[in-house]
C-alpha cells in the first residue's frame, strides 16, 4: 500500500509520509529559463544601469537598483521551487508584480507585462504532468 513513499521525517509519535517527488521534463526547463533569465537581468542592472538611464532619463536611479535586487530574489525563489516550496510560487508572483510596476514607474511601456506572462507560464508548467503535476508536489 506505500509503495513509492518514503519516510521523510519523524514527529514525536508520528511519522510523517512524503512520497518520492518527481518533476516533468517542461517544469525542469521553465524553471532552469526562470533562474538564468533574472540572473541575467540581476547582471545586466548592476553593470550596464548606464544603458538603462539613457534608454529612461526620466526614471529615478533606484529603480534599477530594486529590479536588480528583485531580480536576485526571484533567482532564490527559483532555486527554491525546485526544493518544492509553494512559497516561492507566491513569492515570485509578488516580486514579479513589483518589478513590473518598477519598470511601469520607470516609463516602459506594454512589455513589462512579459514578466507576469512569465508567472502564468509557471502556474500552467506546475499544473501540467498528468502524475507529475508539480502544484500538488510543492510544500
Amino acid at each position: 500500500m506505500l509503495e513509492g513513499w518514503l519516510i521523510t521525517q519523524r514527529n514525536l509519535s508520528k511519522e510523517i509520509f512524503m512520497f518520492d517527488r518527481k518533476r516533468h521534463l517542461f517544469l525542469t526547463l521553465w524553471l532552469m529559463v526562470i533562474i538564468g533569465a533574472n540572473f541575467m537581468e540581476m547582471i545586466r542592472q548592476f553593470y550596464f544601469r548606464e544603458m538603462f538611464l539613457e534608454t529612461y532619463p526620466q526614471a529615478p536611479e533606484w529603480v534599477f537598483v530594486s529590479i536588480g535586487l528583485l531580480a536576485g530574489v526571484n533567482v532564490a525563489l527559483g532555486i527554491a521551487l525546485f526544493l518544492w516550496k509553494k512559497w516561492a510560487f507566491w513569492g515570485f508572483l509578488l516580486s514579479s508584480l513589483g518589478v513590473t510596476l518598477l519598470y511601469l514607474k520607470a516609463g516602459a511601456g506594454i512589455q513589462t507585462l512579459l514578466g507576469l506572462t512569465v508567472v502564468a507560464v509557471l502556474y500552467f508548467a506546475l499544473r501540467l504532468g498528468g502524475e507529475n503535476k508539480g502544484w500538488y508536489q510543492l510544500d
